[in-house]
């Protein structure tokens, strides 16, 4: 089953998954991955260490659960966001704009790049290519355009750029970061041999 397969199922979590996960992400958030145990994230969520086994039978099948959990959540506060603007270019701007914000404030992508850059770097670099294929259908889905798939791969190649060297001379700290992004009028900028 592929990542994007994984991601469109039904999660079919019920109570105690939910309790697994949340205390996953927690403990993840606290002390890393590498510093989280099956046993801790048991304790955590005060369900046995057999609940949580037959809910994510090794370490790696939690690991990827919170990360679908998560990527759902973003992919639908995504959707939101873009889900009233009138064309693509509003909707490809306001996209990216959402993307930056939701990816540069989530704690726990935050502290993996500060605390175990090894464990997410991997994921968002040299092993992207599956998240890559989801993220790009998922953009191109959006657009409007012949030229979707290399656009939504545009998309996300720069927001990689962006999350992993935030530091920019564009301004994309405004309130919508997208206004940093609009071009500028026609007639705006000099015309070439003119002064």
């Amino acid at each position: 089953m592929t990542l994007l397969d994984l991601l469109h199922a039904d999660d079919g979590t019920d109570a105690a998954s939910e309790r697994i996960l949340d205390a996953a992400y927690a403990r993840f958030l606290a002390y890393g991955v590498r510093g989280t145990t099956m046993d801790d994230v048991a304790r955590q969520a005060g369900l046995s260490r057999i609940t949580v086994y037959r809910r994510f039978s090794r370490k790696n099948d939690l690991i990827q659960g919170v990360i679908l959990r998560e990527l759902r959540r973003f992919l639908r506060d995504f959707e939101q966001a873009v889900a009233g603007l009138p064309t693509p270019a509003e909707q490809v701007v306001e996209g990216f704009a959402v993307t930056l914000r939701l990816v540069r404030g989530h704690s726990l992508l935050g502290r993996l790049l500060a605390g175990e850059p090894e464990t997410i770097l991997p994921h968002l670099t040299t092993g992207a290519e599956p998240y890559m294929a989801v993220a790009r259908q998922f953009v191109a889905s959006h657009l409007d355009s012949p030229d979707a798939e290399a656009i939504a791969e545009m998309f996300i190649r720069i927001s990689l750029s962006f999350l992993l060297t935030p530091s920019s001379a564009i301004p994309l700290e405004k309130r919508r970061a997208g206004q940093g992004l609009r071009p500028p009028p026609p007639g705006a900028l000099p015309q070439r041999g003119r002064r």
